[in-house]
């Protein structure tokens, strides 16, 4: 019996310390909050305790009324709410090593539990980050738990002044032109794309693949803002690893930022994204868990991580939420 318990309590502690891991090493974690917190990935977690595959909750856009002044009457002109509802479904995911057997660990000087932990929960970390940032760039591939939806016209912004994605050329290219259109069409689109408060300031947040990262320092504009206002002892999260500021924007780089040639011939097109709250949701229905085998009669062991989970960029009568896209061409960056 008291095997047991120990074994019990050892699945415990290793559990928690595998779904600490992957959540840490996640580079959106910094975005992540729970429900009402204005974040801009909202963590749901109601399906943790309650029994189901999906959560369906509302969207709702602000009151645009003008109100009754005076002493005119208030009964009878009050305003309608407008409201869409949204579901998030979930799923497992898991993944497994199994050791060779005990003579092989004999060989080894390192832990062989701690080693395979520490992969599991890259694997983790990376497989969640990856759906995660498919789901936002509209990757119609990524099916897993979600089915991922492209973005919506009045969500995209194009490059060069193009008005679809087949006209951008290889020459179009992230710079503060296309920044500048993504914000200036998050806060005058319906519904409007909420900034986060941070320190009382409304800010966005952009990630651009590293290659259009690259292709925006080139830009002059950039430069001078950056020498005039860039992010200075920030503590806040959302400044961590932030690789400037620009127009009310905070900007990150992430490689999972979704490229590919979207029926263009001449140039590959990242999907970078321009983020306000609520661009995103995960729901959980069992965070990442470890899970302990043996095989062989004791001979070899296996380890086994996996998690129950969904991500979604939720839709407000088919147009993205909280998600604008900027379409442009990049490349690696050449040193001729």
């Amino acid at each position: 019996m008291n095997s047991a318990s120990l074994a019990a309590l050892r699945r415990q502690v290793w559990s928690k310390q595998l779904y600490t891991d992957a959540r840490e090493n996640l580079y959106l974690n910094r975005f992540i909050g729970k429900e009402g917190s204005g974040s801009i990935i909202e963590e749901k977690t109601d399906l943790l305790a309650d029994k189901g595959y999906k959560i369906t909750f509302g969207l709702g856009i602000k009151l645009s009324g003008s109100g009754v002044t005076g002493d005119n009457e208030l009964e009878g002109n009050e305003e309608e709410m407008t409201d869409y509802a949204e579901t998030i479904e979930i799923d497992q995911i898991r993944n497994a090593i199994r050791l060779t057997g005990k003579m092989d660990e004999k060989k080894n000087a390192y832990e062989m539990r701690t080693s395979a932990k520490n992969r599991l929960s890259t694997w983790m970390a990376e497989t969640i980050e990856q759906d995660l940032f498919y789901k936002l760039c509209g990757n119609a591939s990524a099916t897993f738990a979600n089915t991922p939806t492209a973005a919506a016209s009045s969500r995209s912004i194009f490059a060069g002044g193009q008005s679809a994605v087949g006209d951008v050329t290889a020459a179009m290219k992230m710079d503060t032109k296309v920044l500048d259109a993504a914000k200036q069409a998050a806060e005058v689109s319906s519904p409007r794309i909420r900034p986060v408060m941070v320190n009382g300031e409304k800010l966005y947040v952009v990630i651009l693949h590293p290659y259009d990262a690259t292709n925006l320092r080139q830009d002059p504009v950039w430069n001078q803002a950056q020498r005039d206002a860039n992010v200075r002892g920030d503590k806040n999260p959302i400044f961590s690893g932030a690789m400037g500021k620009y127009n009310g924007m905070v900007i990150h780089t992430h490689p999972y930022i979704y490229r590919t040639d979207d029926g263009n011939s001449s140039a590959y097109i990242s999907r970078n994204l321009l983020l306000g709250q609520q661009a995103g949701l995960v729901a959980w229905g069992k965070k990442v868990n470890w899970t302990e085998k043996s095989f062989d009669y004791g001979n070899k062991w296996g380890y086994a991580g996996g998690a129950i989970y969904g991500a979604l960029k939720p839709m407000f009568n088919s147009v993205d939420y909280g998600v604008m896209t900027m379409f442009t061409a990049g490349a690696a960056a050449s040193t001729a």
